[in-house]
């Protein structure tokens, strides 16, 4: 009895098939559609490291550490206004304090994968300065900073 039952949902399916795929001479194929196809592996992707200069695209940039480890210190110029940028990138499991002396100081938390940010500190007029990053052990990152004579618009 099953498989009578088969045949005919089979039949049927085979049926609605053809009488669905629309074989007349009006039928004009449709444009493909993208497909995101998933990968074997159900891992997430991750973005790629990225130089945190780029961040700085309409600033000044004042310091650019490039990609390291361990501690690393840099001159900050005297400025009048506007605004300093931070910008971080950091891979590894641990931690990256950036003091930028007067501007202000930030902690960021690392993984395993890159991961950055865009820090805006507004300023009046300030004496020169220094960055000074101090990473955690096993954490690469790179740090920016920048200046811009525009100010941030605080938000409402």
């Amino acid at each position: 009895m099953t498989r009578g039952i088969r045949r005919c949902v089979l039949l049927g399916c085979a049926g609605a098939a053809l009488a669905l795929s629309g074989c007349t001479e009006e039928h004009r194929p449709a444009e493909p559609v993208p497909v995101a196809r998933a990968s074997a592996s159900a891992e997430p992707t991750h973005k790629a490291w990225e130089d945190p200069e780029k961040a700085l695209s309409d600033a000044k940039v004042w310091a650019s550490s490039g990609r390291r480890t361990g501690s690393w210190e840099a001159r900050l110029p005297k400025a009048r206004g506007g605004t300093v940028w931070v910008a971080t990138q950091c891979q590894g499991t641990g931690t990256l304090t950036v003091d930028a002396s007067r501007y202000g100081t930030l902690t960021e938390h690392c993984s395993e994968h890159p991961d950055g940010s865009l820090n805006a500190f507004e300023m009046t007029n300030t004496a020169a300065g220094r960055v000074r990053v101090t990473p955690g052990p096993g954490v690469t990152w790179a740090v920016a900073v920048g200046w811009s004579a525009s100010r941030v618009q605080p938000e409402n």
